[in-house]
């Protein structure tokens, strides 16, 4: 509806169901490669005729600002370079590692 408004074919959003289809039988936080085909095979899920241009715009927004918080977080992270340079440099000799 905010995006490509013109593939929007709110008509069908009940034509099929979006639930999950529980086709793994794994531990909850367990993912395989294969993960939202076994729950999705229609690769659609949820309940598209609740969808509103308004839910659309928060749901956008929302997005929006957590990819923003994700950049600069990690713009200004200097940590994770010297905790993988610790790593590899350690991993050369793993015998000397503290027990």
């Amino acid at each position: 509806m905010i995006v490509r408004p013109d593939l929007l074919r709110q008509d069908r959003a009940a034509a099929e169901s979006g639930a999950d289809q529980h086709r793994q039988s794994l531990p909850e936080g367990v993912y395989t490669g294969i993960w939202w085909y076994a729950r999705f095979p229609d690769h659609y899920a949820g309940d598209g005729t609740a969808a509103t241009h308004e839910l659309g715009e928060y749901q956008m927004q929302w997005w929006i600002d957590s990819i923003s918080k994700a950049i600069v977080a990690i713009k200004a992270d200097d940590v994770s370079l010297k905790l993988q340079n610790e790593f590899y440099e350690k991993s050369t000799h793993p015998l000397d590692t503290q027990q």
